[in-house]
């Protein structure tokens, strides 16, 4: 296997990118100045080395100047009353880009599988449930924010019945985004009115 064949198969691993499209990237790279080759091989190379993942909500965030929390959860502005679960940081960007939520967040890492529940143990559900209950005192709703497709709802099913419990001896409200997300929507494609309606209508 040569390069093109080897940096090809690095892509394919790449979410939703399939062969042809890998090899696409690989001769749009080939056309590219030097320069910019040596630019993105440095960025690749530094990425880890200045990007961290919260301990708290677990996003990647550039760790400059912060500490082991991101900006967000160390804001003095953020109100903590309020969590929001999403599925991956695409998710949370998507959401802070709408400028429509100022609370906390929570990235799951992905969803529940729809055959087996017992095949969730990649995703972070014992951390969340260690942050509701440490949060609970002081919540005043929990908003499961996944996508609107049979991933995301088996997801917001799942994680619900986890945290009902807490819920249920600490009263607040666990939330699912509203009708602003048609059917089959990923969170990190929706426009902001679409984000913005989706939270309005969160029931």
């Amino acid at each position: 296997m040569h390069g093109i064949e080897k940096l090809a198969a690095y892509f394919q691993k790449f979410p939703g990118i399939g062969p042809r499209q890998a090899k696409r990237f690989v001769y749009f790279l080939l056309r590219q100045e030097p320069r910019t080759l040596e630019d993105m091989a440095k960025l690749i190379e530094t990425l880890r080395n200045k990007t961290a993942e919260c301990i708290t909500c677990h996003r990647f965030y550039e760790a400059d100047g912060y500490g082991a929390s991101c900006d967000i959860c160390t804001s003095p502005n953020r109100d903590t009353s309020l969590l929001m679960i999403v599925e991956k940081d695409v998710d949370l960007e998507a959401i802070e880009r709408s400028g429509t939520y100022d609370g906390l967040y929570f990235v799951l890492g992905g969803t529940v599988p729809l055959m087996e529940i017992s095949d969730a143990a990649p995703l972070r559900l014992d951390e969340l449930v260690k942050r509701v209950q440490t949060m609970a005192p002081g919540l005043k709703e929990v908003i499961i924010a996944t996508g609107a497709h049979p991933e995301g709802e088996a997801t917001a099913d799942h994680v619900r019945g986890l945290l009902s419990p807490i819920a249920e001896k600490n009263p607040f409200p666990i939330t699912l985004l509203g009708r602003g997300l048609s059917t089959g929507s990923e969170l990190e494609y929706s426009d902001r009115e679409t984000i913005r309606n989706a939270l309005q209508n969160r029931r």
